[in-house]
């Protein structure tokens, strides 16, 4: 194996880490600004099936008045 082969391979692997590392510190940030932007206790991570469905009567209502 040359030296170039082995630097090759050394700097791919630094750059994948490197972004793994770039996408989960995007990650935290995005989870930071949560937090500090959030009005109340909602968030955009918890589980949505524990949160009501909308209320949808007023597009019913409005969809039985056009026919």
């Amino acid at each position: 194996m040359s030296l170039y082969t082995i630097v090759f391979v050394f700097v791919t692997l630094l750059i994948i880490i490197g972004l793994a590392l770039f996408g989960l510190l995007i990650a935290k940030i995005d989870r930071w600004v949560d937090k500090r932007d959030r009005v109340g206790k909602e968030s955009i991570y918890k589980n949505e099936s524990k949160t009501n469905p909308p209320n949808n009567k007023n597009q019913n209502s409005n969809s039985a008045t056009k026919k």
